[in-house]
C-alpha cells in the first residue's frame, strides 16, 4: 500500500455503534469488522481512485485520492449499517468530487498530471488514450460508462447515479457510441 493512504492500523478501533475508541481491549465483533473494512479499503482504493479519473478527468489524481479517502473515512464510521460498500464508496467519492474545490489547479492547456499514487495506479499508454477520449463526454456519461468499466450492473448504475435505468441505459449506449466514434474503433 502506499505511503500516501494511512493504513487500516493508523485509524484507530472505534465501536461501530457508538464511536467510541477502544482502549486497547480488543472485542471480537469489533475486530472483524474493522478487518472487513480494512480489505474493503486494500480492494477498492485503488479502483475508486480509477473510477473518479474516469468521471472527472479534468482533475488531478489528487483530488481523486482526496475525495477517495474522504469516503473511506465515512464508511468506516458507518461500516456496520452500509450493505453494498463498492456502490456507496462510489456513491460518496463522486459527491465529494462535485463538492471539492480543485486544490491542485492545472494549466489550462496542460494535461491532467498523473503522478502514481502506487503502481498499482499507473497507467499504461492505451489507458491514457481511453482516458482522453472519456474526458471528451458529458459527465453522466462518463459516470455511467466508469460504472460499467467496474462492473455494476445497469440497477446498480441505477441506485448510484440516481437516474432510473432507461437513462442509465441509455447515456451507457450514448456513452459507447461515443467512444467508438473518438477512438475510431468499428
Amino acid at each position: 500500500m502506499d505511503d500516501a493512504y494511512p493504513s487500516a492500523q493508523d485509524i484507530p478501533t472505534g465501536s461501530p455503534r457508538t464511536g467510541v475508541i477502544a482502549t486497547g481491549k480488543r472485542y471480537p465483533v469489533v475486530g472483524a469488522l474493522q478487518a472487513e473494512w480494512e480489505a474493503c479499503y486494500r480492494a477498492e482504493m485503488p479502483q475508486l481512485i480509477r473510477y473518479l479519473m474516469k468521471c472527472f478527468g479534468e482533475s488531478d489524481m489528487r483530488d481523486a485520492a482526496d475525495a477517495a479517502q474522504s469516503a473511506f473515512a465515512e464508511l468506516f464510521t458507518k461500516w456496520s449499517t452500509v450493505r453494498s460498500p463498492r456502490a456507496w464508496l462510489r456513491t460518496v467519492a463522486f459527491r465529494q468530487m462535485l463538492r471539492q474545490p480543485a486544490e491542485y489547479p492545472l494549466d489550462p492547456n496542460s494535461e491532467p498530471s498523473m503522478l502514481p499514487a502506487s503502481s498499482a495506479l499507473e497507467l499504461r499508454e492505451q489507458e491514457q488514450q481511453v482516458l482522453a477520449a472519456l474526458r471528451q463526454l458529458p459527465l453522466a456519461q462518463r459516470q455511467v460508462l466508469a460504472l460499467v468499466y467496474d462492473q455494476f450492473s445497469c440497477q446498480e448504475n441505477a441506485e448510484i447515479t440516481g437516474k432510473n435505468e432507461a437513462a442509465v441505459r441509455k447515456n451507457i449506449e450514448r456513452a459507447r457510441a461515443a467512444m467508438r466514434e473518438i477512438l475510431a474503433v468499428t
